[in-house]
């Protein structure tokens, strides 16, 4: 076993050689901080070799839980017009969707007859997911990291085993809403338990690694679902993340052994703790988040933007959205997100950073299956073996990236790589056209996909460095929760571009046709259905619907490229010493801490 000492209480604020020495009970104890440079550290058994491996694939297992079920970012696909046509069509996974629920979908919505709920079985996991994640965040900086896990792990696999019992539709939907909930604990759960478990010059490797699950999710799970559905039931798509959490569980259980005092204490009255917790930020933070993914998802769909629903619902969210900065900005270092957090520079460019990054990355994520069914003319199954080869290049990036950070010794070069590759690949893919062989849309995804992984995990490992303690929880979760918002606002943003647009084309391109037409249709049917209705006017109504996606893919092109932006805010900080040799780097963190570049975690916006 490694030892190595670390105070998970010294954020990264904190942690410049200018200390400031408070009174405790043990004077002798201050004297001896009062004459080190860097604070003398509890000592913290690190698992190695096969306990450590075995831990490792304990938490990738239940990161890649999350994956399989989880139905990212979704519009309400009832109330979608891009995949209308026959209630068959409806019924037809729509092509953002690649996980094993999504595949099963058809099936259940004919056991339960429950059209009309489809849309939820998404939403109602995006809204309980998006909702606590700065929640966890909190719990796994004021309670013991490993506890805190593991209750989420259950309440995950309580959503589940209600989901794999469902008597009804409306069961589903709640199971679906309580494996959320547990969810959002276990994304950041994992990075959190690795940033404890491991010495700072080990993080990057193992948190590269651990990205790769989303990656495999999103190859895997389609044909798992489909395996489980025509081969068993639907139901096993939410049975099969019992035997899986229980493998978390165990190696969770036994292998992760934090020191009581590696968080914030959480002793005193309950008046003390409830204050501590900052229960009216979290009560006020959950409303908000609410009113303003159900209005992204029904504005412009189920419901017009200028609808009294969707106005009162920004309304509301902007009050409450004010109301909690508020009460954030009051709390200080109580806040469910303390402005110390995002105020500090690499945390600030980290945040920008991942929200253009995933925006770029959503509307590619949507709308290069829709252009492959409408445009090219290929059918959802086709269409999502075409965009493997992005999903392939993203999930070997995102494990090559913290290999890459170790071996150059910082992440802003990460950074840097996957703005140029991303902002390329969005160029390229907002070039394509009807005529757009495979020779270009291939190595166009690849390149996207790569740029996307190489820097999806940086501002991650970022957060690792420069904060400490409970201080990386807040910091982990405030990014997940950036990403989250990130593809939800500009999936619905990225809808209302292309619905108008290609109204507009169709008026210019085939002013006698019928817009809502085209639109009802769906991508999946377009080409068969312009055929045999308007066969005379196929290549202008192709083209029109080109158009409007490129203008769709030109979001993603701005997104990329405003990365630029936070590569050049974001400190050049170094979780090891550039060219220190990997045996004698093997030592505490407190040494390491003394590699930061120039006392980065002082420097604030």
């Amino acid at each position: 076993m490694e030892k190595s000492k670390e105070d998970p209480d010294v954020s990264a604020s904190q942690s410049n050689p200018q200390v400031d020495i408070k009174p405790k009970e043990n004077p002798a104890q201050d004297v001896e901080k009062a004459s080190n440079a860097t604070p003398k550290l509890p000592a913290i058994d690190y698992p190695s070799g096969i306990n450590l491996m075995i831990l490792f694939v304990g938490l990738f297992l239940a990161a890649l839980c999350v994956g399989l079920v989880r139905l990212p970012f979704s519009i309400l696909p009832t109330a979608s017009i891009l995949l209308l046509n026959r209630i068959d069509n409806l019924l037809t996974p729509y092509p953002q969707d690649r996980t094993i629920v999504a595949t099963a979908i058809p099936k259940i919505t004919s056991d339960f007859n429950s059209l009309d709920d489809v849309g939820w079985y998404g939403s109602a996991y995006l809204l309980t997911n998006c909702c606590f994640q700065l929640f966890f965040g909190k719990l796994y900086a004021e309670f013991p990291v490993k506890w805190v896990f593991l209750t989420a792990l259950l309440i995950f696999e309580v959503g589940s085993i209600v989901c794999a019992t469902a008597p009804s539709s409306v069961a589903l939907i709640v199971g679906r809403a309580v494996a959320g909930i547990g969810g959002a604990g276990i994304v950041s759960g994992t990075l959190i338990i690795l940033s404890r478990c491991l010495p700072l010059h080990k993080r990057p490797k193992y948190t590269g690694a651990m990205g790769g699950s989303v990656g495999i999710a999103q190859i895997t799970s389609p044909t798992l679902g489909g395996v489980f559905t025509d081969k068993v039931t639907w139901r096993w798509c939410f049975w099969i993340n019992l035997p899986l959490g229980a493998v978390t569980l165990l190696t969770v259980l036994f292998l992760v052994n934090i020191p009581a005092d590696s968080n914030r204490k959480t002793k005193g009255t309950i008046k003390g703790f409830l204050d501590r917790f900052d229960l009216i930020g979290t009560l006020v933070l959950i409303p908000w988040v609410i009113c303003l993914l159900l209005a992204l998802q029904w504005g412009g769909s189920q419901y017009s933007w200028n609808s009294w629903r969707i106005i009162l619902l920004l309304v509301l969210f902007a009050v409450l959205f004010v109301l909690w900065g508020f009460i954030q900005y009051k709390q200080g270092n109580k806040a469910t997100l303390p402005l110390r957090i995002i105020r500090q520079r690499s945390m600030a460019s980290g945040m920008i950073y991942m929200f253009c990054l995933f925006s770029a990355f959503f509307v590619i994520n949507y709308y290069v299956p829709i252009w492959f069914q409408s445009v090219k003319g290929v059918s959802a199954y086709k269409s999502g073996i075409y965009f493997l080869t992005m999903s392939a290049g993203l999930s070997l990036a995102v494990i090559a990236s913290g290999f890459l950070t170790t071996r150059i010794g910082y992440f802003v070069p990460n950074m840097i790589i996957s703005t140029i590759l991303s902002s390329v690949g969005a160029g390229l893919i907002y070039s394509f056209d009807p005529h757009t062989s495979t020779g270009l849309w291939v190595p166009s995804l690849i390149i996207m996909g790569v740029g996307i992984g190489i820097g999806a995990q940086q501002p991650l490992m970022v957060a690792q460095t420069v904060f400490k303690g409970p201080d990386i929880a807040l910091s982990t979760s405030a990014l997940i929760f950036t990403q989250t918002l990130a593809g939800t606002i500009f999936l619905s943003v990225a809808e209302n571009i292309f619905q108008n647009q290609l109204i507009s084309q169709l008026h210019k391109l085939v002013p006698e046709i019928e817009p809502r037409d085209i639109i009802k249709t769906g991508a999946s049917s377009l080409q068969q259905f312009v055929k045999a209705n308007f066969p005379q006017d196929f290549n202008a109504i192709l083209t029109a619907y080109n158009n409007a996606i490129r203008h769709v893919f030109l979001l993603s092109v701005i997104f990329a490229c405003l990365n630029a932006i936070p590569d050049v805010i974001m400190e050049w900080v170094s979780p090891v010493k550039r060219g220190k040799p990997a045996a004698k780097a093997d030592a505490t963190d407190a040494k390491t801490v003394e590699n930061i570049k120039e006392a980065p975690s002082n420097k604030k916006l």
